[in-house]
């Protein structure tokens, strides 16, 4: 897929955006690519998330894919530095699970190639 590298870069700033909004310093990042997938695993540390907020966050992450959307504007993700642009990112992934365990947000993510 062309851009992929690109794209992928662009789903983590806006990911490690999300946890910035809430103050988190201490993000940790796995991402793993094959010709097929790119995985993500991002999670870190964060006091007092609403239960509102993680539901909507589990709703937007798990938008359908729209590839439309993903080949015309993926490079629009970043533009707005005081929002994140979660919901391009549940755009332009297939799957995405959610947990916050003992103040830890972890958000894993996959994203087919083809």
């Amino acid at each position: 897929m062309k851009f992929k590298i690109e794209k992928n870069i662009k789903i983590i700033n806006e990911l490690i955006a999300y946890f910035y909004k809430f103050g988190t310093t201490d993000v940790h990042i796995d991402l793993n690519s094959d010709s097929k997938n790119s995985y993500f695993n991002i999670y870190g540390k964060i006091d007092n998330i609403s239960k509102d907020e993680l539901e909507s966050l589990i709703d937007i992450l798990n938008t359908p894919r729209q590839r439309e959307v993903e080949n015309y504007y993926w490079n629009l993700g970043g533009e707005c530095e005081f929002d994140t642009e979660l919901t391009l990112v549940g755009m332009m992934i297939n799957s995405a699970k959610v947990t916050y365990i003992d103040n830890v947000l972890t958000i894993s993510i996959i994203r087919e190639e083809s």
